[in-house]
């Protein structure tokens, strides 16, 4: 068994490495001097890190692609506030030979329990048509295995096997921490519940995420928002009785959580629930986008590099508590 070498989060500047990852991006360029190139991306259960070669790029990286396994040897280097592996060698390796549980990026959340969190939360529903319009989406097992394994996002946020869950159970759990403040509102808490459930489920469909994630091409043509509201709605018409108010709401939820149309929604927040869904989706989005990319960021850099997601710097440092 070929050794792991550091994880992504172990590096520093200036370390040495010989390494195993998966590749998560490869692209092929040429340089001001017409001199070839590549950027690649590395990633491990840990997180991922961008890489360059400069030397033998085309015939060094010749049949090796996105999701295989590849041993890498050079160093750590600062570029632009962010680190990043300086390649000498990479080659391809077969995966019998290496732990694959080491590469694969998963939430570091326990899968099982968050779902059964998830099931105990949905299980507090008192909606009938609700609950058996969960009951009848979550009884396929084809949808529950994925739904439990999909990430989130492709990147910045939740990118990773089991960030779709951890998300949604995070959501479902700020709901009820803040539900009891706006209750006098009048805000319908099983709908909000569902809709947290529901908003993101079409990203199982939006994703590949066997090794590395990518779009498929529904994800590209369609986009999730879409695929979750024809789903819920497609398994709505099959219920006999369902009321026409809930299912416009519940839809409305689902086409407004990205809360702009520039960012998406086909639909701009409306509702109380709805404007409280997108407000929550984008603060643990945000949250867990921030984290990502200050931790990526070296200890002794006061700012990260400058996010064009965010369009600002981040600054690195915390306060500890008082003993």
């Amino acid at each position: 068994m070929i050794s792991k070498g550091k994880y992504v989060t172990e590096l520093r500047d200036g370390d040495a490495v010989r390494c195993v990852f998966l590749l998560s991006e490869r692209k092929l360029l040429v340089a001001r001097n017409s001199k070839p190139y590549a950027k690649l991306v590395f990633s491990d259960k840990t997180g991922s890190m961008p890489g360059i070669l400069w030397e033998d790029a085309h015939t060094q990286t010749e049949g090796i692609d996105p999701g295989d396994v590849v041993g890498v040897r050079g160093s750590v280097e600062s570029y632009e506030g962010r680190i990043q592996l300086r390649i000498e060698k990479i080659v391809k390796l077969n995966e019998d030979d290496v732990d694959m549980s080491a590469l694969v990026l998963t939430t570091k959340g326990d899968i099982t329990s968050m779902m059964n969190e998830l099931e105990s939360i949905r299980a507090t529903i008192k909606s009938g048509f609700l609950k058996d319009l969960l009951d009848g989406i979550f009884s396929r097992s084809d949808i529950k295995g994925a739904f439990i394994k999909a990430p989130a996002a492709k990147g910045i946020h939740h990118n990773y096997i089991g960030g779709l869950l951890e998300h949604t159970l995070a959501m479902l759990k700020s709901i009820d921490a803040l539900y009891p403040v706006y209750a006098h509102l009048g805000i319908n808490r099983d709908l909000l519940i569902a809709g947290a459930i529901l908003h993101d489920i079409g990203k199982i469909y939006e994703y590949s995420y066997q090794r590395v994630i990518d779009m498929t091409p529904e994800g590209r043509l369609i986009g999730h928002i879409y695929l979750s509201a024809h789903m819920v709605d497609q398994k709505i018409a099959g219920m006999e009785g369902f009321p026409e108010e809930l299912r416009l709401q519940l839809l409305h939820l689902i086409l407004g959580h990205h809360g702009q149309l520039e960012f998406g929604s086909p639909k701009l927040p409306m509702t109380k629930e709805a404007i409280m869904l997108h407000m929550l989706d984008d603060l643990d989005a945000k949250l867990i986008g921030f984290s990502a990319i200050i931790e990526s960021t070296p200890d002794s850099d006061d700012f990260t590099a400058f996010s064009s997601v965010y369009n600002r710097y981040l600054y690195t440092k915390t306060c500890k508590d008082e003993e």
